[in-house]
């Protein structure tokens, strides 16, 4: 996914290029995701405990190939919430959209 794609294209996109992720954010952290789990971090735990390690594996696969894009903060918040149905906030704990999917990608990474 080197070309050039406008952020709208991407959202829209977001379930086919990315299914893993479409997955781990919108099954983990689904609008409910805080009745389920403590904190991210919980929900993270679950995801990586209940998942296959293939599914866990590309996850951190299609992180990679997310952080390499050329989005701005404000445009991964936007894949984040309306591509990938993801209703957490990293801006409420302080968090960049990017700096928490690295955080992601280092819980999701093998020995992480």
């Amino acid at each position: 996914m080197t070309e050039v794609m406008d952020v709208e294209t991407r959202i829209a996109q977001a379930d086919s290029d990315f299914p893993a992720l479409f997955q781990l954010f919108g099954g983990y952290f689904h609008e409910d995701w805080r009745v389920e789990h403590e904190n991210p971090a919980a929900a993270l735990s679950a995801f990586t405990d209940e998942a296959p390690p293939e599914a866990v594996r590309e996850a951190a696969r299609e992180l990679d190939a997310l952080l390499e894009l050329p989005l701005a903060d404000d445009e991964l918040g936007a894949l984040l919430r309306r591509g990938f149905d993801c209703n957490y906030i990293p801006s409420n704990d302080g968090l960049s959209a990017r700096s928490w999917l690295v955080a992601v990608r280092q819980r999701v990474q093998p020995g992480g």
